[in-house]
Parts: C-alpha cells; structure tokens; sequence
C-alpha cells in the first residue's frame, strides 16, 4: 500500500516554459526582473570563468534603479569597448582606481536616497504651493458659522499669533523710532 501513495504523490510541476510577454503587473515585472536579473549575472559569471571572457552587463530595473556586472571590472571592460580597441590586452583597472571608486551597490543607496529626498521636495513644494494659493485668500473673512469645532480652534489660534506678532512688530518699530 505504501508503494502506492508513493507514485500517488502530487508531482510538482519544475519548470514551465513561459509565453514571452510583457508583464502588466507592477510586482509582477519587479519580481521577475529580480529572478532574471540575478540568473542573467550568474550565467555571465560562469561565461567568463569557463571561457576566459570579459563581460559587461548594465541594466535599469522596472523602478529605475542600476544594477552592473563586469568580469573582471565594468570600467575597463567599457573603455575598451568606446576606445574600439578590440585587439588590446585587457587590463584590469588599476587598484589605485578601484579603491577610490564608489561600489555599484553604494551608488544605488545613493540613488535611492536620492530618489527619496527628491519625492520629499515634490511633496513640499505642492503643499509651499497650497499655501501660497490660500495666502492671497483672507482667511479672518471666512464665516465662522459654517467651521468645524476644530477649524475654530485654528482661527482662534492663528488670530492670537498674528496678534502677537503684531504686537512684537509694533514694539520693534517704537524702538527704531526711539533710537534714530
């Protein structure tokens, strides 16, 4: 009986040969160019090990962010390609070169901090833009019949700061008229 559950067990499926498509969905798309990704630098690996080639891969993921490989570093292996000089020895960068160089992975820390930093300003300046729209209204004509318990409590707020400041202006002023 034993034998029998055993060539009854559920057979998982392996791999499937998939259509060829453009994926619509956005986790979709960034799970698969994950999984492809780290395949495509993995098969260049073993290219360049086995067969003593020199590789260079660059590419942009669905959200925008760089990923590199190169065998035995990217920046030799490009120079040589814009130089066109196909017929060169290979020389490595020099180690000099290497430590002064940014790692690709610091550059993408970089470029998502960079990314985050800019989203921030846009997300201020649409709110700097809201005021400055609302600046131009007279806020104090407003009907405070129609406020929310809340809203009043913000005009009565900012009833007593424009009084205060008034009153720390005016004081200011008296002091420059007394002193000239």
């Amino acid at each position: 009986m034993d034998m029998f559950k055993q060539n009854q067990k559920k057979k998982n499926t392996g791999r499937k040969k998939i259509e060829i498509k453009k994926l619509e969905k956005a986790s979709n798309k960034q799970v698969t160019f994950s999984k492809r990704r780290t395949g495509l630098f993995k098969k260049a690996s073993e290219l360049c090990i086995l067969c003593n080639a020199y590789v260079a891969i660059i590419v942009f993921s669905p959200a925008d962010k760089l990923f590199c490989f190169g065998h035995p570093d990217i920046d030799s292996i490009i120079g040589r390609y814009l130089k066109g000089d196909n017929n060169a020895e290979f020389e490595p960068a020099a180690k000099s070169s290497k430590e002064k160089s940014v790692s690709y992975e610091e550059c993408n820390r970089q470029y998502e901090a960079a990314t985050k930093k800019l989203e921030l300003e846009k997300k201020n300046l649409a709110q700097t833009e809201i005021l400055a729209k609302g600046w131009n209204r007279r806020w104090w004509k407003d009907p405070i019949d129609q406020m929310s318990e809340q809203q009043l409590e913000q005009f009565m707020m900012s009833i007593y700061e424009l009084r205060k400041k008034l009153t720390e202006r005016t004081g200011e002023l008296m002091m420059l008229g007394t002193m000239t």
